[in-house]
């Protein structure tokens, strides 16, 4: 089973943006008795004028915090998709879903009965962020709430979002990022790759 966490937060710059030439989504969220809580890392370049040729770097930790129910185990944490827009100039906001497998302790084969718990679970939640705001937890296909996937048996912690730009090509990306062609098969349909799309790249443990 899994459940969509949506995240969004809005990054005030310094200066103003004239447009991201470059952008990357890390994560160091970590489960411990079914609180998830820790950092994303949004960083990448930008520049500040359409005259000026210097990019600005830049690096953003944001934190994030859940508390899921006693009910589930073994939570596998993994981010399910990442996008950005520029907004009044210097705020760069950023919308991340955040993808949680679950396994309810006492297994059940009601598929009512499970989407009741879901339910209940939407109605009790606590999702606590540095905004004070509450994140909404959308159920738009329950289908998709209830399905159960393959888990994988890698460990990861880290998760890149590489935005593909008009000289990229999948093997500089897995030069860059020290990766593998399978690993970002497993994540990314890369048969329909554009400028602009977005790559999950894993990173293992160490």
């Amino acid at each position: 089973m899994k459940k969509i966490i949506p995240f969004e937060k809005d990054i005030k710059f310094n200066t103003k943006i004239y447009c991201i030439n470059s952008i990357s989504l890390e994560h160091n969220l970590k489960n411990d008795n079914n609180h998830i809580k820790g950092d994303f890392i949004i960083s990448g370049d930008y520049k500040e004028s359409d005259v000026l040729l210097k990019n600005e770097p830049f690096i953003y930790n944001i934190p994030f915090e859940i508390l899921l129910d006693e009910k589930y185990d073994d939570i596998f944490i993994d981010i399910d998709d990442f996008s950005y827009e520029v907004k009044d100039k210097d705020i760069l906001n950023i919308k991340i879903n955040v993808l949680c497998e679950l396994n309810i302790k006492e297994e059940t084969e009601d598929k009512e009965e499970i989407i009741e718990i879901l339910d209940e679970e939407l109605n009790n939640r606590e999702i606590i962020n540095d905004c004070d705001e509450i994140e909404e937890i959308k159920t738009d296909n329950i289908n998709n709430i209830i399905e159960n996937i393959d888990g994988l048996t890698e460990d990861y912690v880290t998760y890149h979002v590489h935005i593909f730009r008009e000289n990229d090509s999948i093997e500089n990306i897995i030069k860059l990022y020290n990766t593998k062609m399978d690993d970002l098969k497993e994540y990314n349909d890369l048969s329909k790759l554009s400028i602009g799309s977005k790559i999950i790249i894993p990173s293992y443990e160490l």
